[in-house]
């Protein structure tokens, strides 16, 4: 079996390096490629796997789309932050579900160092939030997403259901789970674990507005009219005006507010194609500075 694993890249280096060396001494993954979608040039240090510089930042799924376009022949793919670990047991065992041809989607469960982390589950019918599951699986589970942290996806459905680019940072494994599972492809998380500490390189004013905007484009994408609605009105009634609370009190300007208002205003309008993304990504950048929160 032919296991291409593809770490999407953003900030320091060490931690996909360190990743990269793990991977490459799992004797089921066949490959290793780092998508650097910071353009950083490839370490003198990162050993027998690919380094690979796409032309502009393409975000989370346009990153993974390259690692794949890299090798578009493989059995499976293996899609990774950088700030997860898996041993070769855990791999092992996410790579037998695939002997169900139906399944399309295998995630492991997720842990931190607070326990289960979100790693899959479903989503509220309203306002499209991720629910998140808190109690471990003890057998394969359908789902409706897998977080995109640690996902194997079959490369047969890979290919006739490419990972989504427009959303660029959050939303695209939650949309591509949905559409795999249309296409009448399992999704399901394995009991095997995994370690994820999450959040390490996202900066937090920008990610509010990705936050709003593509949970707005998922809504129209996949839910009712109605649904796209309360969903615009819960942002704007109530999330922005909890933002602006909160930094008010803490007396930080609105940066995490204005986001919001950002995200929702391109929310709401014309939307890009699956796959490309809107001008000017990382958009946060034209209000903000991108990187201020630690990037």
């Amino acid at each position: 079996m032919n296991v291409v694993a593809v770490i999407v890249h953003w900030g320091a280096v060490e931690p996909t390096i360190k990743l990269a060396r793990q991977l490459d001494e799992i004797s089921l993954i066949s490959c290793v490629i780092a998508v650097a979608n910071d353009g950083k040039p490839r370490p003198p240090s990162f050993d027998r796997a690919s380094w690979i510089i796409p032309d502009a930042n393409r975000g989370f799924g346009g990153g993974f789309m390259a690692g794949y376009e890299a090798v578009p022949e493989a059995d499976i793919y293996l899609l990774l932050n950088n700030d997860v670990r898996l041993t070769e047991s855990t791999v092992r065992e996410c790579l037998d579900v695939f002997a169900d041809p139906r399944v399309g989607i295998v995630g492991p469960t997720q842990v931190n160092a607070d326990g289960i982390h979100t790693g899959c589950g479903r989503l509220t019918p309203v306002a499209s939030v991720p629910k998140k599951r808190r109690i471990p699986s003890t057998e394969i589970d359908d789902v409706d997403w897998i977080n995109g942290a640690i996902m194997f996806v079959r490369g047969d459905c890979l290919r006739r259901v490419p990972m989504p680019v427009k959303y660029f940072l959050g939303y695209e494994d939650t949309d591509y789970c949905y559409r795999v599972r249309a296409a009448g492809w399992r999704v399901v998380v394995s009991p095997a674990q995994a370690w994820h500490s999450g959040g390490g390189t996202l900066p937090g004013a920008g990610f509010a507005y990705y936050l709003a905007r593509n949970r707005l484009w998922f809504a129209r994408s996949h839910r009712s009219a109605s649904t796209v609605a309360l969903t615009a009105a819960w942002l704007t009634l109530a999330v922005a005006p909890h933002a602006a609370v909160q930094e008010t009190v803490s007396k930080q300007s609105h940066r995490r507010f204005r986001m919001i208002l950002h995200g929702i205003r391109d929310g709401l309008a014309a939307q890009p194609r699956s796959d490309e993304l809107m001008p000017n990504e990382p958009r946060p950048r034209l209000w903000d500075s991108w990187t201020s929160a630690g990037t």
